[in-house]
């Protein structure tokens, strides 16, 4: 972990207004006991930050019982030590490929053979975005990603900027006369450069082709494509890439305050 520590500002928040649509909030105990244990039988990773810090390490749910949860620890005693001090952990994490996101609060160190874990409460509430409306993000043109694909017909990569992303996929501009993709091709070898970020790789399916007529005139045929098996650790590095511009954006439409 680094020892930099992002202002408050810059952490991802559970109170801030991207999470201000009450109809994804899940308060019901029995429907968070239900997610949770989706993700024990699903095996699914959680990227946890403690104490909302902008690095996080993966995790999953072990144990689930009436009130309480077992995190899984880290390999690393560092980060350990980060996990058991923070008062709260923010976590991330998809059922059946739907975002869900939640708060931990003041997490028990248990060590057993050698091995770390965290017992904790359970969360009083989640935030959880049916599939169709994951949150997008339209990217600026000077801090937007690029994605590399293997060229289907055999020549050098193909490099396209990224218009938009979210945790379950992404939109390029390509030229209207390219006629190198098809629907529900899937596309293996691929990789997602986001700023400030190592590449990512990623297998993609085409989900949709439409011409569009840009501002100028010039027609582009947009695709989008749907992630498919995203590697540990990719989903909370696209989720940081949307916090962040998401965040940028506001300050500069509050005036810099």
């Amino acid at each position: 972990m680094s020892e930099r520590e992002p202002t408050e500002s810059a952490l991802p928040s559970f109170d801030g207004n991207l999470y201000a649509d009450e109809k994804y909030m899940v308060r019901n105990p029995r429907q968070i006991r239900l997610l949770l244990q989706a993700m024990i039988d699903q095996r699914a990773t959680i990227a946890v930050h403690p104490d909302g810090r902008e690095q996080s390490y993966p995790s999953a749910v072990l144990e689930l019982d009436e009130d309480t949860l077992l995190l899984d620890g880290s390999p690393m005693p560092q980060v350990n030590r980060s996990v058991g001090e923070a008062s709260r952990l923010l976590c991330f994490a998809q059922v059946d490929k739907v975002m869900v996101r939640f708060r931990l609060e003041h997490p028990q160190v248990l060590v057993e053979d050698g091995r770390t874990a965290f017992r904790v409460g359970l969360p009083e509430e989640a935030y959880h975005l049916q599939r169709r409306e994951l949150y997008r993000l339209e990217t600026p043109v000077g801090d937007s990603p690029w994605c590399v694909f293997p060229d289907p017909q055999g020549g050098d990569p193909l490099r396209w900027r990224v218009v938009d992303i979210s945790a379950g996929g992404l939109a390029v501009l390509l030229p209207p006369d390219l006629d190198l993709l098809r629907l529900q091709q899937r596309l293996g070898g691929c990789e997602l450069l986001l700023p400030d970020s190592a590449p990512i790789p990623v297998t993609l399916v085409v989900c949709s082709q439409l011409m569009r007529k840009q501002a100028n005139g010039i027609e582009q045929q947009r695709v989008g494509l749907r992630f498919e098996d995203l590697p540990r650790g990719a989903d909370a590095a696209i989720q940081r890439y949307i916090f962040r511009v998401d965040r940028e954006r506001k300050v500069r439409r509050n005036g810099g305050a």
